[in-house]
Order: C-alpha cells, then structure tokens, then sequence
C-alpha cells in the first residue's frame, strides 16, 4: 500500500504541477497572486474528525458510520475554528472527512455493520490534498492561490475501525505498523511540497488529555489502542515527520486540550485556541490582537521553524 499510495501520488502531483505550470512556495518568487495580500489566501485543511467532523456521502446517500457526524451535529471543528476565527480572512477550504485513515476504506463497525462493512467509504489523505488543492487552482495564472495546508492526525492505529475490515479481523498495530503510518503521513507531506505548498503538521493530543476507554464506548468500538501504543504512535509519526519533511511545519496546536466529553473529539476553546496558533505560525493573523478571551488564555504552545514564520510575519 505504501508503495501504491506514494507512486499515485507522485503521478497526480506530476500530473498537475504539469498543467498548472509555474508554482509558488512562500515568499520565494511572489505571492501565487500578486493581486492579493498574502493574509487574505486560502488556507487548506485535510485530515479526519479533528478537522471535519462529518463523513462523506457518496452520490447515491451511501456513507461510512451511516452518514454519523462527531456530536450529532454540535462539534466546532478545527476547519470550522479557523474560519470563525476573527483574525483571519474565513478563507478555508476543508476537504477532511471524519473518520479517514491515511488510505481510503470503508467502516466496519459491528455496533453499525453486524460484522460487515459500509459500501461507501472514506477518502484518503491523498485525495483530500489534491481535492483542496483543485479548489485554489487558478487557470488565469496557472497557480494555486494558497500556500498552506493543514494535514490532522489520522485514524490509522487508534482504534478497531481503522482497517477496513471487520473489527474482529482487526489486530492492534505494532511497532512496524506505526512507522507504515509515519511513512504515508510524509508522502502526503511530499505531495504537499509537489504542489509548491507547506504542509503544517501537529503532535497528537497529550494522552494525559484524552480519556481512550471513554473513546471506545461512546464510539461503540472493540478496541481502541492502548495508552502506551498511542505515546508510541506519535512518538514515531512526529519523529519521522521532522527528520523526513525539513521543510514542513510543525505547530504544538494541540498543547492546551480538553475533550467534548467523548473522550477524544476537541472542545471549542481547544479548537479555537488551536486556529489563533496555526494563524499565528504561518502569519496570517490579520489582526494583532484577538478580541475575544474565552477565560482559558489562548496562544499557548509552540511551533518549529521560527525562521520560516519570520519571512511571513514581515510582510
């Protein structure tokens, strides 16, 4: 799969940039539309239910997890947060889906499926990134007029219905199995810098922050992954993301959380605390100061690459 996910992504990402022409990275050569100021881009977001906390449909009604959304419908997203936020354009185009893996696939719930499978399912990490981007492509200038993407944590490893297959045919992921998932997160990250854009990453949640066991039974699962394995899991993934993609960025959005109360999904101060850090790394904030101040401090954590955030924060 490793191997397919990154042969079809080089091909599409070779693909567009051929049809597209000249891109842009940053600051280097010009703003992908000169006409506009760099605050005001597009910023795009890919992921699972941190992201977006609906699941697709499919043309004919069929959807994973039965068409379910995170909360019944009372979740503000991360994409949602960062376009409420007020010191930014509201420019945001989010291609997440709750419930994705890295790879697409179907659900398999038995509390859903009795042991089968959804006919519709997820979409990949891959074919979010060149969906969000297909949405910025500008055919008067041949660029994409964004230049960031946010890429959430997936669903690969956390839990029983994150295989594709039915829960009892599901094993818990070992060691090799998580490095699989680091592997696909830097080929989207690849696919990302092909398309002359920055993918912006983050750790996972503290485990200290989530409650994993309320997770399973609120989502009706089998299993969910352990709280070591799920230390392991980032520990890996965010390891091989810095050394394998120098030139992506990673923020701490994540470093204040507090669950909606089903043990995993974000709260809104946490999603909202999470845009106002995103907005600040990549210097799109447009406003120098958040009016709002929800009583829990807000822009706490960190991000890497400080010499990338200056060349923005300059303009």
């Amino acid at each position: 799969m490793r191997k397919l996910l990154l042969t079809a992504g080089l091909l599409l990402s070779s693909t567009q940039i051929a049809l597209a022409g000249p891109h842009y990275h940053g600051s280097h050569g010009g703003s992908p539309l000169p006409d506009e100021s760099p605050e005001t881009l597009p910023v795009l977001i890919v992921g699972a239910s941190f992201a977006n906390g609906k699941t697709p449909f499919d043309g004919d009604l069929s959807s994973p997890l039965l068409g379910l959304s995170v909360g019944t419908g009372q979740y503000i997203s991360l994409g949602d947060a960062l376009i409420r936020n007020r010191t930014h354009s509201g420019y945001v185009v989010n291609e997440a889906q709750a419930s994705a893996t890295t790879f697409a696939r179907e659900s398999c719930r038995t509390a859903l499926y009795a042991g089968g499978c959804s006919t519709a399912e997820t979409d990949s990490y891959q074919t979010q990134v060149l969906r969000a981007s297909s949405r910025v492509y500008s055919l008067a200038s041949g660029a994409y007029n964004a230049e960031y993407v946010v890429v959430t944590a997936p669903n690969d490893c956390l839990h029983s219905d994150a295989f594709g297959l039915p829960e009892s045919d599901a094993k818990q992921c070992d060691e090799e199995d998580m490095q699989d998932v680091a592997d696909r997160m830097v080929e989207i990250g690849q696919l990302v810098i092909g398309l002359g854009m920055t993918p912006v990453f983050a750790p996972y949640p503290d485990v200290s922050t989530i409650d994993l066991e309320l997770f399973r039974q609120s989502s009706l699962l089998e299993w969910t992954i352990s709280p070591t394995d799920y230390q392991m899991l980032n520990n890996i993934v965010m390891t091989t993301l810095a050394s394998d993609l120098p030139d992506a960025l990673i923020i701490d959005y994540w470093a204040e959380y507090a669950h909606i109360g089903d043990g995993i999904h974000p709260d809104l101060a946490t999603v909202e605390n999470a845009a106002d850090m995103i907005l600040e790394g990549i210097g799109y904030n447009v406003i120098a100061e958040h009016p709002r101040n929800n009583g829990r401090g807000h822009k706490h954590g960190h991000h890497h690459r400080d010499g990338h955030n200056k060349r923005h924060n300059r303009r």
